[in-house]
This record gives C-alpha cells, sequence and structure tokens, in this order.
C-alpha cells in the first residue's frame, strides 16, 4: 500500500501537546506501562525522552474518563530557583531539611485533595464531605493559584519556628504541630470516608523542569517521595505517582538513604525495538485509518523503502540504532526523513537518500541534547565530544584507552570540561562516555527479553551491567557519527 506521506503527522514530541493531538488514540501500552499500572508501583523512572510524561498523560486521560478525580501536577520553571532564593540553608538554618520538604508535600497533596474534592462537590453537603468543605473554605483555598507558592509557604512556617528566638515547650509545641500536620490531621477520617467511594489519582511530572542542582532542588525532591509513601497508605483508592528522569533519581544522595523502602516502588521505562515499531505503526495508522489492517512492519514499509542500498542494512534497525531506544529520538528522526521526502528517489517512499538528509540535522540535535541531559553532573560535554571530530568511530581498546589517557592528561584542549575531565583517571572517564551512551560495546553474545543478537555493539542503555574492562572493542554511538564526522571503520 502506497500512502502519500505530505499527510503523515506523527504527532508531537511533547506529551502536552500531543495529547490534544491524537496521544490518547495512538498511545502505545508497552511492557513497562502495563506493569506500572497492575502492580503496585507508583514511581516511573526513565531517561529523558523515554515517554514518561506520555504515560503519565495517558493515564490522567483514561482515569478521568472513569470518572475518577485526577490532579496534574509539575514544577514551574522557576520552582527552585524561588526556593533557594527564600529559604535558609540546612547548615544557616540549624534545620533538617528533607523531613521539612516532607512534611510541606504532604500538607500541599493534603491541600489540592481536599480543594478537587471540595470543586467536585454535587448536592446537599452533608458529613465528611461537608467537613472538607468547611475546611476548604476556612482555609481560603478555592483562592490557592500556586502549588510551589503553598509548599513555600509551609516551609517557612517550619523555618520561622525552627530558627526563632522562642525556648523550652513554645517552641517545641510549635514545631510539633507542624511536623505533626495537625491542622491536617482531624479531616483524615473525613478524607477516608470519602475514599470509599471515590478514586483520586495525583500525577507528578516534569520535576527536571528549572532544575539546578542545588541542595533545595534535592531536598525538594527526596522530600516529595517521602510524602508519597505516606499518602499512598491512606487509602488503595488514593495513589500519588512519580515520574522523574534517570539521571536524577541516580544522582540525588538523599533518595537513595530510604532506597530500600521505595525499591519495591519503582518502574524503569525501558523499550525494546519491536515496541519501538509498533509505536510508531500506531501514529502511521492514525494518519491513514485505510492502513488499519496492516501489521507494523507493512506500515513502515508503505512509508520507508526496506533497506538502505548502500548496505543492506534495513531502514528500521538503521533509524533505532541511531537512537538509545526512545520514542523521541525515534519520532524526531522519522519526522526529520518524512521532511526530506522531496529527496528521495524511490517516489512516494522515504529512501536511503532522504535518511541521509535528515541524518545530518538529527546527529546534531541529538550530540547536543545527551551533552544537555547530563550538563549538572558532566559540564560542557560538547566540548570533550569534540575530541573526537573527524576521527575514527571505531576503536579497539588500547587505543580507546590512549586517546582517553591523553585527553585525562591534558593533551588534548577540552576547554570549558577541563575543570572536571583533567586529571581524571581514564577509566572513569571510560564509564562516564559508556553511562551516558556516547560509547557503545562490542557484546559477542547477548539475550534478554528485548535483544537476542550472536554479536553486536550494545549500550549502557541495553546492557547496563557489563564489565567494560573485558570489553574489547568500542564504537561511538551512530546518533554522532554525522555530526562529528566520524570516518565509518572497523578496528
Amino acid at each position: 500500500m502506497r500512502l502519500d506521506i505530505r499527510e503523515l503527522n506523527l504527532g508531537s514530541d511533547s506529551a502536552e501537546r500531543d495529547i490534544n493531538l491524537g496521544l490518547a488514540d495512538y498511545f502505545y501500552p508497552n511492557a513497562t506501562y502495563q506493569k506500572f499500572l497492575s502492580g503496585r508501583k507508583t514511581i516511573l523512572v526513565g531517561n529523558r525522552g523515554a515517554g514518561k510524561s506520555a504515560i503519565f498523560k495517558y493515564i490522567a486521560t483514561t482515569e478521568a474518563r472513569k470518572g475518577n478525580l485526577v490532579l496534574e501536577l509539575s514544577p514551574e520553571e522557576y520552582s527552585y530557583e524561588l526556593l533557594s532564593d527564600h529559604l535558609a540553608s540546612e547548615e544557616d538554618g540549624f534545620w533538617r531539611k528533607q523531613s521539612a520538604y516532607s512534611v510541606a508535600w504532604q500538607y500541599l497533596l493534603y491541600t489540592l485533595v481536599f480543594k478537587r474534592i471540595a470543586q467536585t462537590k454535587r448536592g446537599l453537603l452533608l458529613g465528611a464531605t461537608k467537613n472538607i468543605y468547611d475546611y476548604v473554605a476556612k482555609q481560603e483555598l478555592f483562592q490557592q493559584t500556586s502549588s510551589i507558592i503553598t509548599l513555600v509557604d509551609y516551609l517557612k512556617r517550619i523555618e520561622q519556628v525552627k530558627t526563632s528566638s522562642n525556648v523550652g515547650g513554645l517552641r517545641s509545641h510549635g514545631l510539633q504541630a507542624l511536623y505533626s500536620l495537625d491542622e491536617i490531621k482531624t479531616l483524615l477520617p473525613s478524607l477516608q470516608v470519602v475514599l470509599k467511594n471515590t478514586k483520586i489519582k495525583i500525577l507528578i511530572d516534569e520535576l527536571d523542569k528549572g532544575w539546578d542542582n542545588s541542595e533545595d532542588a534535592k531536598f525538594f525532591i527526596a522530600g516529595l517521595f517521602q510524602a508519597t509513601q505516606k499518602l499512598n497508605l491512606i487509602s488503595p483508592n488514593l495513589r500519588v505517582y512519580i515520574s522523574i528522569r534517570q539521571e536524577l533519581f541516580d544522582n540525588i544522595p538523599q533518595i537513595y538513604e530510604d532506597a530500600q523502602k521505595i525499591r519495591e516502588d519503582v518502574e524503569v521505562i525501558r523499550w525494546g525495538r519491536n515496541e519501538l515499531l509498533e509505536l510508531i505503526g500506531r501514529r502511521i495508522v492514525h494518519s491513514f485509518p485505510q492502513a488499519t489492517r496492516l501489521d507494523a512492519h507493512k506500515l513502515w514499509q508503505s512509508i520507508f523503502v526496506a533497506q538502505m542500498k548502500s548496505s543492506g542494512t534495513e531502514t528500521l534497525d538503521y533509524i533505532i540504532d541511531r537512537t538509545q531506544l526512545r520514542p523521541r529520538e525515534l519520532l524526531q528522526f522519522c519526522k526529520l526523513c518524512a521532511e526530506r521526502i522531496e529527496y528521495s528517489l524511490a517516489g512516494r517512499r522515504i529512501d536511503e537518500v532522504a535518511i541521509a538528509a535528515a541524518e545530518e540535522s538529527y546527529s546534531e540535535q541529538k550530540t547536543r541534547d545527551l551533552a544537555s541531559e547530563y550538563r549538572f553532573h558532566y559540564p560542557h560535554l560538547l566540548d570533550v565530544f569534540e575530541v573526537f571530530r573527524g576521527k575514527r568511530s571505531h576503536y579497539d581498546k588500547e587505543d580507546l584507552d590512549y586517546l582517553l589517557l591523553a585527553i585525562v592528561c591534558g593533551e588534548y584542549d577540552v576547554e570549558r570540561a577541563a575543570a572536571w575531565i583533567l586529571d581524571m583517571d581514564y577509566i572513569e572517564l571510560k564509564q562516564i562516555l559508556w553511562k551516558i551512551g556516547f560509547l557503545k560495546a562490542w557484546v559477542p553474545r547477548h539475550t534478554n527479553r528485548r535483544t537476542s543478537l550472536a554479536g553486536a555493539y550494545l549500550g549502557h542503555y541495553e546492557v547496563p551491567t557489563i564489565n567494560l574492562e573485558n570489553i574489547e572493542r568500542f564504537r561511538i554511538h551512530p546518533a554522532c557519527t554525522s555530526f562529528l564526522h566520524l570516518k565509518e571503520s572497523s578496528p
């Protein structure tokens, strides 16, 4: 079946916009989504572009259609800066910030729940619902417009008591009331009554928005994790879900103080080749309903030619190999290909020429995005990537180790990255480039639920547990090849 690619609409890269463009119709419930909803998981972890927001938007839409109450919450761009500007540091304030943030988050989430229950009141108010409505009205929560301001205000109340000149029982009583959430406690029986007949889902997403890696930012998230644990014990009908980027989750020490408590609640998003093919197939069908009966492979081949003429590689494999198995990357590359259909020599299908033209733009985007994704822990990674410009794409272990040693010893100018990279052990640098996905390792044999290969270059996102020092061959991720003008030659 030949389709007019000019009518192809693969949706938006942003789930916030995509939910209005058709996400609810073409959302693909991969294995991670199924496990996340069917089990007791409440924390969704994944890299940038892995589909966290899409899953949360889909959950919000489907739950609302069922008549359940849904609260969607995400920090504002200025949230972390606001926290640092308005609160004393932990050392200066002589207070345990993580506990304070946990209590403040509990207060915020409870008040948001109370407010939503009050807003959805029907008919005559009686009993538990009336108690909640009266509290909301008395506290003027209907006028509450900014969640972050509510959170900061409660933190300031704790800070003021903690750092006040009051001594003895008065100060202790004030702190006890705030940490115990005395004004909320009296309403918990009423909330549990309401929850017998009402399901409430709270979805907290985009915690990386405005992230500044500050002390307060880390306590903000660690406190949220603790608060979520407590609220999820109230009732099976009240669930708080969090999505967080893998890089943040892995690098906030405060979270790991509670690692054993939250481990069973965590689901990590992972995608396989076939799942990504199904995802793109659903979006093709959304544009071309007449193709509904075609399977995913035929849908792909209605848009792309089957193989790259120069190498015999399947076009699907060629494109997926230039991603880190993230839906956003696949969509970005495919959309760039569709925009360059005029380059194609295959008529109404995307061929190798169009793919190559798209790859020029995609490779630069992906390389820059990779540096941006890890900018807080490894600033100015682009300056490190530039060392590889014009060099080989493939290395044996000895050659790669020599190059990395030369980098950390200062024989190459890494410019702004010098502050953290010079005098680093070259093995540590290899580990960093591997973990972020810039390096791929040759694995002779590999089999798991998503991949079964006799031998292939695989990334950390595919085989995170291998010992790099046992690997004899490496390559730079193919996504970076075009932008860095790497010479494709195996060692």
